[in-house]
């Protein structure tokens, strides 16, 4: 019943599109597609302006709303109609998620569509790669829907991450492009911010003034909490302050005592700028963190589970064994010591977003408007 449903959905759609199509003129025209939130992100915002700068004439219409909020509603059907009419009259969509009338519609010729994701690594298994899985879609829906089929090309960190995101696209490797993320410019344009950010940190937490801070971004568990009790009690000395920003979803993992600040003031970014360190383990903060040089450690005690629940590209302790850990006492013993050499910093980097040079949105702008590959 489901698979009908769904069938009867895409051919619906289909059959409306192809009238918008005859209906509706091309344009100047660019539409900026999203699940991801409610509003423009930022790397939407940046690659408008962008737009803009280099051709000023485009139009640039934004249809973003959270999937988790208003999956397959009648919000969001109206917004899918919403976006089919955008699509009809465009002549370039840039979209940071799977998004159904990209997938199954057959557009214009003059329609160039630009996938950047949200992300510019895929440690953690998605699309394709995650069908049938406990977090994943059904492999009969995927096909159904087309997942992820009709990009021109997808943006994406590294040279490294470029057969992963394939493989979870089902989209040809050569149109993987390792050419960064527009939110890797500005975080290389704010470095510079360590200085007002470290004394603004140390005047919302004073017991850290005089430490060096380490930041711990942890991505989300959903069913169970992380077990890191031992690694909090571990950093209770006068050389480092632990700060801890939990995923915003995780509602299972509960940090207890004095022995770390749980920071709820401070964006992610802004705390990997002020860190001296930061400890990931399946997250795409260890990407941006790399990306300013900052020493990543990860801290992966669930490495066996996670990777079974919700799969893994990247398993830290193969890949980088140097700076990886799996024992609270190894990891917290590896970031006092300061283990992690230059050569462990610049290959994380390389590996995780070596694509981005400062001039990702430039870039990507400059591919959209090519129209030959």
């Amino acid at each position: 019943m489901k698979k009908l449903i769904f069938l009867l959905l895409k051919y619906g759609m289909r059959f409306i599109y192809f009238f918008m199509k005859l209906l509706i003129p091309v344009r100047d025209k660019a539409v900026f597609l999203s699940r991801q939130s409610d509003q423009p992100s930022e790397n939407f915002l940046l690659l408008r302006d962008e737009l803009q700068r280099v051709s000023p004439a485009t139009e640039c219409e934004f249809y973003c709303r959270l999937g988790l909020k208003s999956e397959m509603g009648l919000s969001y059907a109206l917004l899918m109609l919403r976006q089919m009419k955008a699509l009809a009259g465009a002549k370039l969509c840039i979209t940071e998620s799977y998004c159904i009338p990209i997938s199954i519609l057959r557009h214009k010729k003059q329609l160039r569509v630009v996938q950047i994701w949200h992300s510019m690594v895929a440690v953690k298994k998605f699309g394709w790669q995650t069908v049938d899985m406990p977090e994943g879609t059904s492999s009969d829906i995927a096909r159904i829907m087309q997942m992820h089929n009709g990009y021109d090309f997808v943006a994406v960190g590294s040279e490294y991450m470029r057969a992963f995101f394939s493989d979870a696209m089902n989209t040809p490797i050569e149109k993987i492009l390792p050419l960064g993320t527009p939110v890797a410019d500005r975080l290389l344009a704010s470095a510079d911010q360590y200085d007002e950010l470290r004394e603004q940190f140390y005047e919302e937490y004073p017991q850290a003034r005089d430490k060096k801070i380490a930041v711990w971004l942890p991505t989300m568990r959903r069913d169970y909490p992380i077990d890191c009790e031992d690694m909090i009690e571990g950093f209770d000395c006068d050389k480092y302050a632990l700060v801890v920003k939990l995923h915003p979803l995780d509602r299972q993992t509960v940090v207890t005592g004095d022995k770390a600040i749980v920071d709820k003031k401070f964006t992610t970014e802004q705390a990997i700028i002020l860190a001296d360190c930061i400890i990931s383990d399946y997250s795409g903060a260890a990407a941006e963190a790399a990306l300013l040089n900052k020493p990543v450690y990860f801290f992966v005690p669930d490495t066996e589970r996670y990777a079974a629940e919700c799969g893994i590209n990247l398993n830290p302790l193969e890949v980088f064994p140097d700076v990886s850990f799996a024992s609270p006492e190894e990891l917290v013993s590896a970031v006092l010591g300061e283990k992690a050499t230059s050569d462990n910093i610049s290959e994380v980097k390389e590996l995780l977003c070596g694509g981005c040079d400062g001039h990702s949105t430039e870039n990507i702008i400059k591919r959209a408007l090519t129209q030959g590959d």
